[in-house]
């Protein structure tokens, strides 16, 4: 269900690296009157417990969910029925319709941004460790890697929940049903759209391809390409590109 936020969709991101699940810790079916508040954090999506989808924010835009890793984070919030099912500790498992729709939806995100790989992120530490399926507590204290990315400020956050985390393999067993997203040994070659200047991206580290023979035997080889805006590039070549 598409309810997008005039407001959120304004900054594009440079780079998708992840996918961060959330909980919401409340009932609402919808969280548009919350998020549609300026100044209020907001993510790209929300599940609901009947499992419907609404996307508030285009995914090639910025979210305002995952503090340091905002901008190559795509942030999906989920319903837990706090207040009605639970009030302290942690919350409940995901519904069986929030986990069919999570695979679905995380499979749809990959497909969109072939930048994420289809694994599960160990940490929240700039690279590859922290790509793909993530959670928001991997990036929170304290359980935050001590060179990790703050995902939130508050500390002992445990979002979305150890028994939501514990179905995450489940949802990307769901995604790694498309056979056709492949991890390429961690590789990216990311082009700026006005003239084709081009690094690589290997290992969360990059370097300039300064010869157009290398760079079509990259291509050759299968590395995914991602072609971005001339400020985009410039966020990118800022977070990746050894000077």
């Amino acid at each position: 269900m598409l309810k997008l936020i005039p407001h959120a969709n304004q900054r594009l991101a440079s780079l998708r690296n992840r996918v961060n699940l959330h909980t919401a810790v409340t009932d609402a079916q919808s969280l548009y009157p919350y998020f549609s508040r300026p100044g209020n954090p907001c993510s790209h999506f929300y599940v609901r417990e009947d499992g419907v989808v609404e996307q508030y924010i285009d995914t090639k835009y910025y979210s305002a969910a995952d503090y340091q890793g905002n901008d190559a984070t795509v942030s999906i919030e989920t319903w837990d029925g706090y207040g009605r099912l639970w009030t302290s500790g942690q919350p409940p498992a995901w519904t069986p319709p929030q986990v069919t729709s999570l695979g679905r939806l995380c499979r749809w995100i990959l497909q969109s941004h072939r930048s994420i790989p289809p694994r599960l992120a160990e940490d929240s530490v700039p690279g590859p460790s922290s790509f793909g399926i993530s959670s928001h507590r991997l990036g929170v204290d304290p359980w935050r890697h001590p060179d990790g990315m703050r995902y939130s400020t508050a500390y002992g956050k445990v979002c979305p929940g150890d028994r939501r985390i514990a179905q995450i393999p489940t949802i990307l067993a769901a995604v790694q049903q498309d056979q056709t997203l492949k991890e390429v040994d961690d590789m990216l070659i990311i082009r700026r759209q006005s003239d084709g200047a081009s690094f690589i991206v290997i290992g969360g580290r990059g370097a300039r391809i300064a010869n157009t023979t290398d760079l079509q035997e990259y291509r050759s080889a299968g590395i995914q390409t991602v072609n971005l805006t001339d400020s985009g590039y410039s966020a990118a070549q800022a977070r990746y590109l050894n000077s």
